[in-house]
């Protein structure tokens, strides 16, 4: 071994001298300053100095018309595509990720008690693609904000007298299974207008029946195959693909159906505080929660009204010591509905007396009293009815003669479930 290599083999058994006492070395291997200097900063290079040879970060944006090439080289903070996203300033509202490619590579260097250690460095390339604006769903979602910022100004709940009223009621409205946009059968004609019209006449009638009940808090349940489809594309279907036929293109039924629910809220909620339960159907699960969403963005600043667009699909609210639940009917079986709720609302059990289970999906009325759970006397299990025309499909079927309704019911804050009323759809 000669003495450069005695050289470095001292220096890695004492890295503290790696950068300093160079003197103190060479007399040590009879040899001068230089030599020793030297030796040391080769075997640094040799070793990767990370403290004080640290490769220096490259980052190189390629941007053209509809593509973005993103390269990053030699970096220890860049370790993820959420990392080169946000230190290469990538906005996600012009651009969306095709592929990428994640590397590393492990460099010695030396710590600041002069120890080698062990250094991962990444290199990471991203190709991506300009977003086309019409499929921009975050810049969509934020224009809607900013077009709904006017339209929901602050409004202040509204005081009402109610100090001489002993009872209280909640009045539930509910109607269910609309289906804007479904064509109905000849000599039963169905239309948005026709639509909006049974709505608000049921709305009407049902309020004025209610007229003697001191109603402190109003439950309005949307959904439940509020629209006919889900989309139009490739043909109007439902959201699991059975196709319908409609009577207008999705996106105006869509807005027929925002306008109709704003304005029936609006209306609702002179008479009482609203709480909206809105209720995706099978023929429409998508395009709800997304109705919904609106509607509760419409409705954020506005004290009287409260949406719940929760992503269950099952949806309650406790009034004193009643829990009404609704859902649309097509997926827990009858008799699995006490588990289950059970289990998800378990922590309302001591609180309340009386369940509720409405549902829809049918289009008809039928009622179920299912066995009692723990403190529970029972729940009854209710299928409402539909005010929307027999289509083709069901005229097929045989599914004809069911009576085209709405329903309310009004419940005691203590005492449960006092009254059922209906609205029959005008036959001519």
């Amino acid at each position: 071994m000669n003495k450069v290599d005695k050289i470095k083999e001292y220096l890695l058994k004492n890295p503290s001298k790696l950068r300093k006492d160079y003197s103190e070395t060479a007399d040590l291997f009879n040899t001068n300053y230089e030599v020793v200097r030297g030796t040391a900063r080769r075997l640094r290079k040799e070793l990767g100095d990370t403290e004080y040879q640290k490769e220096k970060e490259v980052i190189n944006i390629e941007e053209q018309e509809n593509d973005l090439k993103v390269y990053v080289e030699n970096s220890s903070r860049v370790k993820s595509i959420d990392d080169l996203i946000k230190h290469c300033k990538i906005d996600l509202n012009d651009w969306e990720i095709n592929k990428y490619d994640i590397g590393t590579y492990e460099v010695t260097g030396f710590n600041k008690d002069n120890y080698p250690t062990t250094v991962t460095m990444y290199r990471m390339k991203a190709w991506l693609t300009r977003v086309k604006p019409e499929l921009n769903l975050n810049l969509i979602s934020k224009q809607l904000k900013e077009d709904l910022k006017d339209l929901s100004p602050r409004i202040e709940r509204i005081k009402r007298d109610r100090s001489d009223r002993k009872d209280m009621y909640l009045l539930e409205i509910s109607a269910f299974d609309l289906h804007l946009g479904k064509i109905g059968i000849k000599g039963d004609d169905y239309s948005l207008e026709i639509a909006e019209e049974r709505l608000f006449d049921a709305i009407d009638h049902l309020l004025y029946r209610s007229q003697g009940y001191n109603v402190d808090k109003i439950l309005f349940i949307i959904g439940n195959d509020f629209l006919n489809s889900d989309g139009d594309w490739p043909i109007p279907s439902t959201t699991k693909g059975t196709p319908q036929f409609n009577s207008n293109y999705h996106i105006d039924i869509y807005r027929a159906g925002r306008k109709m629910l704003i304005k029936a809220i609006n209306y609702l909620y002179e008479t009482a505080p609203v709480h909206v339960m809105v209720v995706p159907g099978n023929h429409d699960r998508e395009s709800m929660m997304h109705l919904g969403d609106t509607v509760q963005l419409y409705y954020e600043n506005n004290d009287n009204v409260v949406v719940d667009n929760s992503d269950c699909l099952m949806k309650m609210l406790v009034y004193g010591k009643n829990m009404v639940i609704a859902d649309h009917g097509d997926g827990a079986k009858l008799n699995n509905l006490p588990a289950i709720i059970s289990q998800r609302y378990k922590n309302a059990w001591s609180d309340v007396d009386f369940v509720e289970v409405h549902r829809g999906h049918l289009h008809t009325n039928k009622s179920a009293k299912l066995a009692a759970i723990e403190e529970l006397a029972g729940i009854t299990v209710r299928n409402l009815s539909s005010m929307s025309a027999t289509d083709y499909w069901h005229d097929s079927k045989g599914y004809i003669g069911n009576i085209k309704k709405a329903q309310a019911f009004l419940y005691h804050r203590k005492n449960g479930l006092q009254c059922i009323m209906n609205y029959n759809v005008e036959i001519s």
